[in-house]
C-alpha cells in the first residue's frame, strides 16, 4: 500500500513540474519575444542605422536627426 502511495506522489510531482514548465515557457514567449523594430535605414551624414519610423527623411535620403538633415544641406 505504501509503494502505491509513493508512486502516485511521484507521478503527481512529475505532472506538476511538467505543467509549470509549459506555463513558464509560454509566458516567456509572450513577454520576451523579439521586438519588431521595422526596416533600418542609414543616416547619410554619420552612417548610424536607425528605424525608418524614427528617421528624418528628405527626398531619398534618411538622417538620424534634424541636425544632420540640416548639416547635409549646407
Amino acid at each position: 500500500m505504501n509503494l502505491i502511495r509513493l508512486l502516485l506522489l511521484a507521478l503527481g510531482i512529475w505532472l506538476l513540474t511538467l505543467v509549470v514548465k509549459r506555463y513558464l515557457a509560454a509566458a516567456g514567449r509572450k513577454r520576451g519575444g523579439t521586438p519588431r523594430i521595422g526596416t533600418m535605414v542609414r543616416c547619410a551624414v554619420c552612417g548610424l542605422h536607425v528605424p525608418e519610423a524614427e528617421a528624418v527623411k528628405r527626398r531619398d535620403q534618411y538622417f538620424c536627426s534634424a541636425e544632420h538633415r540640416d548639416k547635409a544641406s549646407v
